[in-house]
């Protein structure tokens, strides 16, 4: 679709509503997958500049990071139960970013435009 879609994946909703909230006000569409929807088929269906995604949902693995940044998608975990001694290692290991929540607006904001790649020709 485009690159300021940003998908979000959330266990809590609340959160996921919220950081929806932040990147609208950041001037991006946020997406969500739809029930029952995998994650890999919400990312083709959306295919989003940026994919949120929560550290405990089933969209953190490398069977989702791999698609996404095939897709040119930038993709960036986030936490608010986990340390970043554990996000860290998963980071390096996929190289994606990270942030816990919760976060200023201002540095989501930058987040967001620093994790937003050029798009194809």
């Amino acid at each position: 679709m485009s690159a300021h879609n940003v998908l979000v994946f959330s266990t809590d909703s609340l959160a996921g509503a919220l950081i929806a909230a932040a990147a609208e006000l950041a001037g991006y569409e946020p997406v969500f997958p739809r029930d029952g929807e995998r994650p890999r088929d919400a990312l083709l269906r959306t295919r989003p500049g940026v994919a949120l995604v929560d550290c405990d949902h089933g969209a953190c693995t490398e069977e989702f990071f791999g698609p996404a940044m095939m897709m040119n998608a930038r993709v960036a975990i986030f936490s608010s139960s986990r340390s970043r001694r554990t996000l860290d290692p998963i980071a390096a290991e996929f190289g994606v970013t990270t942030f816990a929540l919760p976060i200023e607006f201002d540095q989501f904001a930058t987040l967001l435009a620093s994790s937003r790649r050029a798009p194809s020709p």
